[in-house]
């Protein structure tokens, strides 16, 4: 019986880890101007992922500003793009973005 469980609790364990190792963090370029923040995101590699994230940028006055996006399919060797914009009263001050990617294998 004891065997029985921790049979079925390893083949568990391998399965629920294996669905969570297939995301990783995508390489983003972020620049960041007085009006907007931009993001780049590009695929090296030889197959298609499908990317989701958000773009952040902070205004001199404190704020955050955020933009999403959700399941943008990318081919081998293309680009993405994401941005955040602001008004000339409130610059941007710095950006950053969270992206996390999967192989496109169905």
């Amino acid at each position: 019986m004891k065997l029985q469980f921790l049979l079925v609790l390893s083949f568990f364990s391998a399965f629920t880890g294996l669905a969570h190792a297939q995301y990783f963090t995508a390489q983003a370029q972020v620049s960041v101007l007085p009006g907007q923040v931009s993001v780049q995101v590009y695929n090296p590699y030889y197959e298609p992922i499908v990317c989701s994230g958000q773009v952040f940028g902070q205004v001199a006055y404190g704020p955050v500003f955020n933009a999403y996006f959700v399941e943008q399919y990318m081919t081998a060797g293309t680009h993405r793009y994401a941005y955040v914009y602001t008004t000339p009263y409130a610059p941007f001050v710095s950006g950053w973005a969270n992206i996390n990617c999967r192989f496109a294998r169905y």
